[in-house]
C-alpha cells in the first residue's frame, strides 16, 4: 500500500501521489546521451557504439548524420536499413540501446547508494533492489521519491513495507532523474 501522509502545513499537495505515477511509461523513445550499439550483418567492420549527441544526432559511416533522439529503436533501425540499402550488399542494420542516459538516484538506507539506469519502466521498489536492497537499518514504510515537476521539487512518500509483506499495492513508477531516499528506522 502506498502511504500518503497529510501535512500539517497548508501545502498538503506535495504528498498527493498523482495517478500517472502508478502507470508505467514506455521508455522506448531515444534521448540525447543514450549510447547505441549499431551492428551491420553484412559489414561487421562498421559495427560501433554511438552516443546520441546534444543535437540529437549520430554520425555514421557512408550516410553521415542521422536524427536519433525522439525516435524509437525500431524506427531508427528501419531508417538506417533504408539509408544503407544503396551502400551495402546486405543492408541489415541492428540497433540496440547499450546504455541509457536516464538514471534514478537512490540513497539513504540502501546497501549500495548510487545511480540506477532507467532503461525500462521501473518501480521505486525495483530501483531499491537494484541498489542492493534495504539496509538492516532501513524503514521501508518511509521511502521518499523526489521528482522535478515543471521546475518544482515534488515529494512523494511511499510505504513499501506493506508491499514487502505481500500486500497487493499499486506500483509507483519512476521517471528519469527521480531521487529515492530511504529513511532510517527509529527502532
Amino acid at each position: 500500500m502506498i502511504l500518503v501522509l497529510a501535512s500539517c502545513s497548508s501545502n498538503s499537495n506535495e504528498y498527493q501521489i498523482p495517478p500517472e505515477a502508478m502507470v508505467a511509461r514506455p521508455s522506448s523513445t531515444l534521448a540525447v546521451g543514450d549510447t547505441l550499439r549499431i551492428t551491420y550483418s553484412g559489414a561487421e567492420e562498421l559495427n560501433q557504439s554511438q552516443k546520441i549527441g546534444l543535437n540529437g544526432r549520430i554520425n555514421l559511416p557512408m550516410i553521415g548524420t542521422v536524427m536519433a533522439a525522439g525516435t524509437t529503436l525500431g524506427s531508427l533501425q528501419t531508417r538506417l536499413t533504408s539509408l544503407y540499402e544503396p551502400h551495402l550488399q546486405v543492408p541489415d542494420v541492428q540497433v540496440a540501446l547499450e546504455k541509457p542516459a536516464a538514471v534514478v538516484y537512490v540513497s539513504g538506507e540502501v546497501n549500495h547508494a548510487g545511480t540506477v539506469p532507467l532503461d525500462r519502466p521501473m518501480t521505486a521498489l525495483e530501483a531499491i533492489m537494484g541498489s542492493g536492497g534495504f539496509s538492516p537499518l532501513a524503514n521501508p514504510k518511509q521511502v521518499f521519491v523526489i521528482r522535478n515537476v515543471k521546475g518544482r521539487q515534488q515529494r512523494y512518500v511511499l510505504n513499501l513495507g506493506d508491499t514487502l509483506a505481500g500486500a497487493g499495492n499499486a506500483a509507483f513508477y519512476l521517471r528519469p532523474f527521480d531521487m529515492i531516499y530511504v529513511k532510517r528506522s527509529n527502532w
